[in-house]
């Protein structure tokens, strides 16, 4: 029987906090930290609340996208259309990633590859789909001035990433080898550093190619004479699949997810029309809201409109084919030894739609 760490952390004492009260029953983008820019540290509004609202508490990472698209989706109703009282929450990268394992939140939508390993691990967990997920925008950038054209010109020259831990990274060293056949720790020289510090090794002369988070990524995008990108991860996934690459994902503990179905499929639901919601308004979403996430000028408004008018950033309802990619995805990361098995769609995917 596989373990629940929600229940044995009740049975040391711990009481969750931040659940979904009033409900039966008692999770890249990505385990480097894939956050950056200022944040406000506001753990979001809460929509007013009547008696047919079921009340919930999810978490996203502070000072990414993240926190204008669903601010945006709680400003226009959206969660109470779906008859979900939401309490959005914006903690630090590292706790928001533990948020559900940790008993914090009961449902949440945190990084896929971390919650793979997790149920990899003995968690008794599933996911319930990716819409309202992140997407992979993170891409390799060389100085614009630079020679370099493609990744194959970088070929033994040396390239920066913040984290070798991170799933984004590790999913760009997989896709990577399997589109060119370069693998990133053994055919280039390489560099760790703290994000920013690696912006400043590129301008330096230091490195002459650099991976980065997603908010340095818009930054990168949004200075064309300064930076030029040479590949982008959903770029070269979707060379493989013709499906952009996910995140995250709806996760939560399978009793959970039996007792609070309708729940699950209210949250589901809920994500899909947010980013139908932030397709249809991105810049007005962004003038207003995207300050925590540091966009926080035209050029990088800019970057993420077009982002987002071309379908990446969120995603929306998955169908079949794109399920099936994320499986395939995976069973590269297995193939590349980032995760020791592949669970099949069966063990931990549920649709509650």
């Amino acid at each position: 029987m596989r373990n629940s760490r929600r229940e044995m952390l009740k049975a040391a004492g711990v009481v969750a906090t931040a659940g979904l009260a009033g409900c039966s029953g008692s999770g890249d983008g990505d385990s480097s930290g894939d956050s950056s820019g200022d944040s406000s540290g506001d753990s979001g509004g809460t929509t007013s609340s009547g008696s047919d609202l079921t009340p919930a508490t999810i978490q996203f990472p502070e000072g990414t996208v993240f926190y204008p698209m669903y601010e945006a989706a709680q400003q226009e109703g959206i969660f109470e259309e779906e008859g979900i009282d939401v309490t959005v929450e914006y903690p630090p990268f590292n706790a928001q990633v533990q948020g559900l394992t940790s008993g914090e939140v009961e449902t949440s939508m945190p990084s896929v590859l971390p919650y793979v390993n997790n149920w990899l691990n003995g968690e008794d967990l599933v996911t319930y789909g990716f819409s309202g997920g992140l997407q992979s925008v993170n891409a390799l950038y060389v100085r614009a001035d630079s020679e370099y054209e493609s990744v194959e010109d970088l070929e033994g020259q040396r390239i920066g990433v913040w984290s070798w831990g991170s799933s984004t990274v590790q999913a760009f060293q997989a896709v990577l080898a399997e589109r060119t056949g370069l693998r990133l720790r053994e055919d280039f020289e390489t560099t760790t550093a703290a994000p920013p510090a690696l912006v400043g090794l590129l301008n330096d002369g230091e490195i002459d190619g650099v991976i980065n988070v997603s908010g340095l990524t818009i930054a990168m995008e949004s200075q064309p004479d300064t930076y030029r990108n040479l590949v982008q991860l959903n770029d070269l996934w979707t060379g493989v699949t013709d499906h952009t690459l996910p995140l995250t994902s709806w996760w939560t503990y399978a009793d959970w997810y039996d007792q609070n179905t309708d729940v699950a499929a209210s949250l589901a639901r809920a994500g899909d029309k947010a980013v139908t919601h932030w397709r249809e308004n991105t810049r007005s979403i962004l003038e207003e809201f995207g300050d925590p996430a540091s966009i926080d000028n035209d050029a990088k408004i800019q970057v993420v409109e077009e982002w987002a008018s071309n379908g990446e950033v969120f995603h929306g309802m998955a169908e079949d084919s794109y399920i099936d990619s994320v499986w395939q995805f995976l069973e590269l990361m297995n193939e590349e030894e980032f995760i020791d098995s592949v669970p099949s769609q069966d063990e931990i995917l549920r649709d509650p739609l």
